[in-house]
């Protein structure tokens, strides 16, 4: 499946990355302490567009691998944050959720309310078996979406990854196909 229309939720517009974004992705690289947390770099604008022009290819695969979606909100068009979905290259049956938002967008519901989406997609739409997230061990915020969610709680990777200055624990969190029908 290639290119996704527009998703609408009660205040969101999930859709499509477009070479226009770059100008409020800027924001990211601006203060990059929006995405502290993630393994995404977003540091300079040469990893920004390096980003986006890979979205932006992706959107097109023949064999589509990831989802990386703008969310807006409905009512202005103004650029809140991302979500996406991201397939394991060794288990195709499996996608790892994502999400990232601007500071001004921070508690409102709008990375929930995303997220919930990208789990219909996964599953209704995708036929995923499986959907799972992770987050910075420390990223009390992202933990919470992700149980909003319904996700269980898997077990915490510890010290996994280095992460700019740090090593990086990162707390797993799962939803199983059977456990999203059943919800």
């Amino acid at each position: 499946m290639s290119r996704i229309d527009p998703i609408l939720t009660a205040r969101l517009r999930i859709r499509e990355f477009q070479a226009n974004d770059r100008q409020p992705l800027l924001a990211f690289v601006r203060d990059p302490d929006q995405i502290k947390h993630m393994l995404l770099f977003l540091d300079t604008e040469e990893q920004l567009d390096g980003f986006l022009s890979m979205v932006i290819a992706e959107s097109s695969a023949e064999t589509r691998l990831q989802w990386h979606f703008a969310v807006e909100d409905a009512a202005t068009s103004r650029y809140l944050g991302s979500c996406c979905l991201m397939v394991e290259p060794d288990s195709p049956s499996s996608a790892e959720l994502g999400y990232w938002f601007l500071r001004e967008a921070w508690g409102k519901g709008y990375a929930t309310e995303s997220s919930a989406a990208m789990l219909v997609l996964g599953f209704r739409r995708l036929g995923f078996h499986r959907v799972w997230g992770k987050c910075h061990a420390h990223n009390v915020a992202s933990a919470k979406v992700m149980e909003k969610l319904g996700m269980t709680y898997e077990g915490t990777l510890r010290e996994h990854v280095w992460l700019r200055d740090h090593f990086r624990s990162s707390r797993i969190y799962g939803m199983l196909e059977g456990e999203y029908r059943a919800a």
